[in-house]
């Protein structure tokens, strides 16, 4: 570039911007959290807790209410700037103020509901499993993800957003067509209102077994070319065939245990003995925090092996590099994304290589096969 400067273009600064509010909010946490449990709120909320839970479940119950809820109005203007605001500002939303607000609400509905049903879990565990509780709480929460898994297209995206069966029969068939190439059965082949909210596009294989569906979102079947939509959707199809989500999952249940194990540690060298007390879930929810940060890097490179691969396999299967090419370059161009994001940024945060490795991919594929 001239004078030896990077074009700062839209993408580089929307990235930009969400990176910093991202780092700034994990570190406004972390100090809220540390503030909240060594200042004696985390005690204080634990005894009134306690006066009104009645039992060990109600106790915790009432705390993980309460924390969460103010969390929640601390993190809010986090919350706002990321998820309103600068999407407006780059011309990325269609939501109204009222619509973002009834959203996060709704997120933070679902969010009490989960995170409760955990923290119950994992605190039922510390009182009866003893020094082995992180490795139970581990299969437990392997399990639980399982289930949000099956239930996330048919109890929880409705919820958000508007599902229909695709209009168009001749392309959910060849979409049909291609998941049974790989062995997936699928409930069917729907349209998601994106458009309502985003002007993003996007697609997804969702759902486990009975549940398994092909969304595809409204911003996407109006932007894209059939042959287009088919090779995004090969590349989804490619992480069944490579049993990517049990390999996630057994991967991601081995780092739950690992970084409640240290948690453990961590809350035995600060807390003492007496774990089951609510009162040092923000130590816990900061030690898993902390175990998150380090090993991120190490899962987001497994991610990006991974997509390098569903790449591969989508040109294997449609033989249109050509479509996946220009398909890359329109979500970069509709997502705003970064097609060279700083190296370091991709190691550390990008959980998918840069649009522009993945295009040279293909061109990769194009000279290996002569085409």
């Amino acid at each position: 570039m001239a004078n030896g400067l990077e074009k700062v273009t839209p993408a580089k600064r929307y990235e930009r911007l969400k990176l910093w509010l991202h780092l700034g909010e994990l570190a406004f946490v972390a100090v809220v959290l540390a503030i909240f449990y060594f200042a004696g709120g985390s005690r204080s909320l634990a005894e009134f807790a306690r006066q009104h839970g009645r039992n060990e479940c109600g106790t915790v119950a009432v705390y993980v209410a309460a924390m969460l809820a103010g969390g929640s109005l601390l993190t809010l203007p986090w919350s706002y700037f990321g998820g309103f605001r600068l999407e407006h500002r780059f011309n990325l939303s269609n939501q109204t103020l009222g619509g973002w607000l009834w959203d996060d609400i709704k997120g933070f509905a679902l969010m009490l509901i989960f995170i409760s049903i955990v923290t119950e879990a994992v605190y039922a565990l510390l009182r009866a499993a003893g020094a082995w509780w992180w490795a139970w709480a581990a299969g437990f929460m392997t399990v639980f993800s399982l289930l949000l898994s099956f239930i996330l297209p048919v109890l929880i995206v409705p919820i958000f957003y508007k599902l229909t069966k695709l209009e168009d029969e001749s392309l959910a068939a060849r979409l049909r067509a291609m998941a049974e190439q790989v062995g997936a059965r699928v409930v069917g082949v729907f349209r998601i209102a994106l458009g309502e909210k985003t002007k993003k596009a996007n697609a997804a294989f969702a759902g486990l077994g009975r549940t398994r569906r092909i969304l595809l979102g409204d911003t996407l079947l109006a932007s894209f070319t059939a042959p287009e939509i088919e090779v995004v959707l090969a590349h989804e199809l490619a992480h069944f065939h490579y049993h990517d989500i049990w390999k996630n999952m057994a991967t991601g249940s081995a780092l739950t245990a690992g970084g409640l194990w240290l948690s453990d540690l961590w809350l035995r060298a600060v807390a003492g003995g007496d774990l089951a007390n609510v009162e040092h879930l923000p130590l816990l929810a900061l030690g898993m925090m902390a175990f998150g940060l380090v090993t991120s890097p190490l899962t987001h490179a497994w991610s990006r092996r991974a997509e390098y691969r569903a790449d591969w396999f989508a040109l294997e299967i449609t033989h249109d590099a050509a479509a996946f090419e220009s398909a890359m370059r329109k979500l970069a161009g509709q997502n705003l994304a970064d097609m060279e994001p700083h190296p370091a940024v991709e190691f550390l945060f990008h959980d998918h290589p840069a649009l522009s490795k993945r295009i040279a991919k293909a061109g990769e594929w194009r000279q290996a096969v002569g085409r």
